[in-house]
């Protein structure tokens, strides 16, 4: 009996022992992999280059109508070029809009552009002037838009707006023409633009609106 409990007290010493010798386990927590960080543009980015786009659209327009109807008032050619700026903007919108819907989308662009069109009158305040900018407004932008322009009246294809866009600037700046007519917005005054047509005569535009022209 005496030797039975020895027995069982070494065998209870020795597993104590070893439990105590036994290293703890470790518990390895995996840690999720950081995300690689996006180069995407933002919804920000994506707005400020299509602004810039349209913004040197209208430059362009209200340029070629300066020129067609020998405009030299800089708050009429200013008030030309923001209302071909907001027809960019909204033609943007109405394609969205009615992606799906020939029809409508075709109704909504005419309306755009008959608007438009409406301001340029209410800018010019001239009817020799205005009428010079019906003759040629199918070379400024593609309808459709009502008939009645001089351009269009016959029923011909409105004819292609402009010289080909050769190329754009990364941040939408700065724009070449395959005629090798440019068109610059300075970068720390968006308002201020610089213009270059294929002949060589070249157009400033202040922040005010003031045009300087150089040949």
């Amino acid at each position: 009996m005496k030797k039975t409990l020895l027995l069982s007290c070494a065998a209870g010493l020795l597993f104590a022992s070893c439990s105590q010798d036994k290293p703890a386990a470790t518990t390895t927590e995996t840690q999720p992999a950081t995300a690689p960080a996006t180069t995407d543009p933002t919804a920000a980015e994506v707005k400020d280059v299509m602004d810039s786009t349209y913004r040197v659209e209208a430059d362009r327009i209200a340029a070629q109508i300066a020129s067609d109807a020998n405009l030299t008032d800089t708050a009429a050619v200013a008030r030309v070029r923001e209302a071909h700026y907001e027809r960019a903007r909204q033609l943007a919108a109405a394609r969205k809009q009615y992606a799906t819907d020939t029809t409508g989308q075709y109704a909504a662009l005419r309306t755009i552009n008959d608007n438009t069109a409406a301001q340029v009158k209410t800018a010019l305040n001239n009817s020799q002037q205005y009428g010079a900018y019906e003759s040629n407004r199918g070379t400024y932008y593609d309808g459709p838009y009502t008939a009645g322009a001089a351009s269009t009246a016959s029923g011909a294809a409105p004819r292609r707006r402009g010289p080909a866009i050769d190329k754009v600037s990364d941040d939408g700046r700065k724009i070449k023409y395959a005629n090798g007519a440019k068109i610059k917005r300075d970068e720390d005054h968006p308002n201020e633009v610089k213009i270059k047509r294929a002949d060589g005569t070249k157009i400033k535009i202040d922040e005010d609106g003031n045009r300087t022209v150089k040949k």
